[in-house]
């Protein structure tokens, strides 16, 4: 079974917001999204959509106390 990419790519997202991620895990999210979209996956405006996500939650990702 097959996850949707919109699965794949909000999962991703939601990592970002555990503490224990892990360092520079947004560089992967971003080619995640950037690999859906070339892949003609997502839509260019799901694109932007979740770039903008991508933002926010890079903004406000906690950070670990180590």
């Amino acid at each position: 079974m097959t996850l949707s990419p919109h699965i794949l790519l909000d999962n991703d997202l939601d990592e970002l917001s555990r503490t224990d991620c892990p360092a520079h895990y947004e560089v992967l999210v971003m080619r995640n999204i950037a690999a859906l979209m070339q892949a003609e996956k997502i839509t260019t405006d799901e694109f932007h959509h979740y770039c903008k996500r991508l933002n926010v939650a890079v903004a406000n990702r906690p950070r670990s106390a180590a």
